[in-house]
C-alpha cells in the first residue's frame, strides 16, 4: 500500500503535515470516515484542528485524491479514491466527472458504515450526457452490514 506522501507526490502535489495526517487516516480505514471521525483519529496531532481538517478534506477532494459521500443524516463521509483508477475525466461527453465518482456505496442503516464498491459502476446512456449537464453521480445501496446482521440475529435469538 502506498503512503499518503507517495500518493500526493505521484499526483504532483505538495504534502504537508496536515495533508499527510488526514490522508493517512483515510488510508488506514477500511470504511469512509466523517470529519469528526477523522479528527478523532488525529487526536494528539499538534496543529490539526476542526477547521484544518475541513480545509485539507476540501483540498484533497479538489485534487481528486478523495471523494465525499452523502449520508442519510446529512453528514458527509470521505473515502480515498481507488488507487487502481486514474484521476482523469471519465469521458469528453461528461466533463468534470471523475472516473471514481460513478461507483456505488454500501450504507449500513444501523451503524452508519459506508463502503465504496468500485466493481459496481454506473452505466449511464450517452444520451443523458448529450442532453443533461451531469455534475455528480451517486449510487447507494442501503441495508445492514455483516456485523449488524449478526448482532440483529443474536438479539432476535436472545429476545
Amino acid at each position: 500500500m502506498q503512503s499518503a506522501e507517495q500518493l500526493m507526490m505521484e499526483a504532483g502535489l505538495r504534502p504537508t503535515k496536515a495533508r499527510t495526517a488526514v490522508l493517512n487516516a483515510l488510508l488506514n480505514s477500511h470504511t469512509a470516515l466523517s470529519q469528526p471521525e477523522i479528527l478523532s483519529a488525529l487526536q494528539g496531532v499538534k496543529e490539526i484542528d476542526r477547521v484544518t481538517v475541513y480545509r485539507v478534506l476540501d483540498w484533497l477532494q479538489e485534487n481528486a485524491l478523495i471523494h465525499k459521500i452523502s449520508t442519510d443524516d446529512r453528514a458527509w463521509k470521505y473515502q480515498l479514491n481507488s488507487p487502481k483508477r486514474s484521476f482523469k475525466v471519465a469521458s469528453s461527453a461528461a466533463p468534470g466527472l471523475l472516473s471514481n465518482h460513478g461507483h456505488a456505496h454500501l450504507h449500513c442503516q444501523s451503524c452508519g458504515t459506508v463502503l465504496c464498491i468500485h466493481e459496481l459502476a454506473a452505466h449511464i446512456p450517452q444520451a443523458i450526457f448529450d442532453t443533461y449537464q451531469v455534475s455528480h453521480i451517486e449510487i447507494s445501496l442501503k441495508g445492514l452490514c455483516p456485523d449488524c446482521q449478526q448482532n440483529a440475529s443474536v438479539q432476535t435469538a436472545a429476545g
